[in-house]
């Protein structure tokens, strides 16, 4: 499977500017909300149009502003999965599913009733489904479809917490089975993380980081990354040399791993990364006082003050290794420290850069 996009599309607040070429399974558009993702998906769907560029799935082009082509939705042979799943509620399960065959592969319906686990509701309205139910239907009505992506547009959202993580866990089976590609759209970088292999990270309108999931995860290279994949401390920095910088937010001396390179303008560590120190003396420990703390039913939030740092840092732990004696100094290996840039600056609808 490969998917090669490059489009632009002039929004209220932003410029639309969408590049991305992959050959993975599954992947993961992770974005703020009004970031663009949902509508790079109604751009490849045929819901939204660009206003320059190309859609190519499998060598098949699906749009091409240069050479006139906009294939129209039902032939793109692209499933969307809506938020709300879509499902038509004066139908039964099976008319649901069987709307979008023809009549000559209606027989297709009992198999994808049994697949998905459907034949004892197959006469239930869609209103009369739970979450799970419903979008256990969309997927088998896409699947009639025979399409060669799927396209799932914040496919949990609407489910409460408990019902959220029993769907998940079946769409990952489904995903492990199909042999097409899917894209996720999700602000929720949990979701993006136990789902997908790839990640494509978008920050009004445009992907700054593609890669491989978990490598962006651990080295992410802007600071925008950084935050949408849960880190919460930062603070700008001041370079001392290739490997010393110091913390300004925090009043903080830190050896770090990589080279500080000139455009590197923050540092990001995540709150589990902290420990308390073993020696005080050692590179990267440094005095804390805990401002606050809150517990919740697995671990404890502390908020603490580094140092004469004027921006607190969030130090998180399991209960199980919270200790009742606090030494007053925390430790950070060098490794846990990320390098961060400033993210590339979006167009802004109306100003666009040069």
């Amino acid at each position: 499977m490969t998917i090669e996009i490059a489009i632009k599309k002039k929004l209220k607040e932003y410029r639309l500017d969408f590049s991305f070429t992959s050959t993975s399974r599954q992947t993961a558009l992770l974005g703020a909300s009004g970031s663009g993702k949902s509508m790079i998906l109604k751009c490849i769907a045929g819901i939204e149009t660009p206003d320059e560029g190309y859609i190519r799935v499998n060598g098949r082009t699906l749009f091409d502003k240069s050479r006139k082509i906009d294939l129209p939705p039902q032939k793109r042979r692209v499933g969307y999965l809506f938020q709300n799943y879509a499902l038509f509620p004066n139908f039964t399960v099976r008319q649901n599913i069987a709307c979008v065959l023809k009549k000559k592969e209606r027989q297709r319906v009992d198999l994808l009733l049994r697949r998905f686990e459907l034949t004892e509701i197959a006469e239930q309205y869609g209103e009369e489904l739970s979450g799970g139910q419903q979008q256990r239907v969309a997927l088998a009505r896409l699947l009639a479809s025979d399409p060669e992506i799927l396209l799932l547009d914040e496919p949990f959202s609407a489910l409460d917490t408990f019902l959220k993580e029993k769907v998940e866990l079946e769409m990952k089976t489904f995903l492990r089975d199909y042999d097409g590609e899917a894209i996720l759209v999700t602000h929720n970088r949990n979701e993006a993380y136990r789902l997908c292999e790839d990640l494509v990270i978008l920050n009004r309108g445009q992907g700054i980081e593609h890669g491989k999931l978990k490598q962006i995860f651990d080295q992410p290279r802007y600071l925008a990354t950084s935050k949408l994949t849960g880190c919460k401390n930062f603070s700008r920095v001041e370079r001392l040399d290739d490997h010393h910088l110091l913390a300004l937010d925090w009043d903080l001396p830190l050896t770090v791993a990589g080279p500080v390179t000139s455009d590197i303008r923050y540092v990001g560590i995540r709150a589990h990364f902290f420990e308390e120190a073993a020696d005080p003396t050692a590179e990267n420990c440094f005095t804390a006082k805990i401002l606050d703390q809150t517990e919740t039913p697995f671990e404890w939030r502390l908020l603490c003050q580094a140092n004469d740092g004027e921006v607190p840092i969030w130090w998180k732990l399991t209960k199980d290794t919270k200790r009742r004696d606090f030494t007053g100094v925390l430790h950070v290996p060098a490794a846990a420290i990320q390098l961060l840039q400033q993210e590339p600056c979006a167009n802004v609808s109306g100003r666009e850069q040069s």
